[in-house]
């Protein structure tokens, strides 16, 4: 199969970011203390002002590895800004403290960690973000007293930017859709929960019907990320909690894999079963309860582990992705606790397994979504519209 060169630039800028052969984000968070410079103290005698702080900035560099902002720091975790020169007879005017600049990735996240509010996402390639400001230098209004430069303990977060990010309870079968979807990944795959403790990326290669990768403009090169499981309870830090969900709020597609069989991750009295469609329910939940936003994002669910099913059981399965494909599973649930308000209304419902390998419903389906997500011309009639999303079904 022959790659071209789009395909070479999108893996390579991944890892270069994620700056592992495998594409396993092992780190995505670091936390730092940035100050920038403190205002020179004035001279009274002679009415002098001081110098101004320097003020840190953050410059997105788009060839630059997470893990190495900790090696450009040299392990200390902290950065720090010039301070402006004192007032003195020889200089009545302090010279400002030198600036500080600091690279990070581009679409790094800076995150004031006391406030818990967004100072910079850090997205156009080359651009200066101001982190901190520098405190003025002394002058008469503060009594020639230099004023001390903002400090900051600020989260950088890494989030990833995937075509497709995979979502759904420990032991789902999600990567063994990742297999199946790029047979060419390693992946580590167990008959026990939480079998994936990082999130890994691997890319889908869209082929012809004669199997040669389509150089047209329409084929597609899709990153298709893998994140560990969430369970009941995440919203209040129960097994790995949230911290993989950002990763979620850049996709484009968001595939939700449940276990035909229902889900229990212990076989312990507080480790209740639950159904399908109670797995639908809680997961809506969850996801409701960290960001509503990513509920706005097309969903597909994709039923899997079907081959483990009797026909009893198939029949079930059959039922419940109908109630799924007409938006009518929330009437469904007896408990209302697990009742979303914002129910999720799933673009597409696919059945499979995908230990066989054979997803190829699942291949169309995101094609198709994915085509309309991104290839849609602004001149489509609303008819047009909702002709291709009825394709998707």
């Amino acid at each position: 199969m022959r790659i071209t060169c789009n395909l070479r630039e999108t893996v390579a800028r991944v890892q270069k970011l994620i700056k592992n052969d495998f594409n396993i984000v092992t780190i995505d968070q670091f936390k730092i203390n940035v100050k920038a410079g403190n205002g020179g103290p004035g001279l009274a005698r002679y009415n002098g002002v001081g110098g101004t702080g320097g003020n840190v900035y953050f410059v997105a560099k788009p060839s630059m590895a997470f893990v190495d902002i900790k090696k450009e720091l040299n392990s200390k975790m902290r950065i720090r800004a010039q301070n402006g020169d004192s007032s003195s007879k020889t200089s009545l005017l302090g010279s400002n403290g030198k600036h500080e600049l600091f690279d990070v990735p581009v679409g790094t996240e800076v995150v004031n960690r006391t406030e818990d509010k967004l100072i910079a996402n850090c997205t156009v390639p080359f651009r200066r973000y101001l982190i901190a400001r520098g405190g003025k230098g002394g002058s008469m209004s503060s009594a020639y007293k230099g004023e001390k430069g903002e400090s900051v303990d600020v989260d950088l977060h890494m989030k990833l930017c995937p075509n497709i990010g995979l979502l759904g309870f420990p032991n789902a079968g999600k990567s063994s859709l990742l297999k199946a979807l790029v047979p060419e990944k390693s992946v580590k795959i167990g008959e026990y929960p939480f079998t994936t403790v990082n999130p890994q990326m691997a890319f889908w290669k869209d082929t012809l019907e004669d199997g040669n990768f389509s150089t047209l403009p329409q084929a597609l090169t899709l990153s298709v990320l893998d994140l560990p499981g969430i369970i009941e309870g995440a919203s209040v830090n129960r097994g790995m909690g949230y911290k993989f969900l950002k990763h979620l709020e850049n996709a484009d597609i968001i595939v939700m894999v449940v276990d035909c069989g229902g889900f229990q991750l212990k076989n312990e009295l507080d480790c209740p079963f639950r159904t399908p469609l109670e797995s639908i329910a809680l997961l809506n939940c969850e996801i409701e309860r960290y960001d509503k936003n990513l509920l706005k994002k097309p969903v597909v669910c994709v039923l899997n582990k079907i081959d483990i099913l009797d026909e009893q059981g198939r029949e079930k399965i059959s039922y419940l992705a109908t109630d799924l494909r007409t938006h009518q599973w929330v009437k469904k649930l007896d408990n209302d606790e697990m009742r979303p308000k914002n129910a999720i209304r799933f673009e597409s419902v696919v059945e499979l397994s995908a230990k066989s390998g054979n997803v190829d419903k699942l291949r169309e389906v995101l094609s198709q979504l994915r085509h309309y997500l991104h290839s849609m011309k602004d001149d489509n009639s609303p008819a047009e519209k909702s002709s291709q999303k009825q394709r998707l079904r």
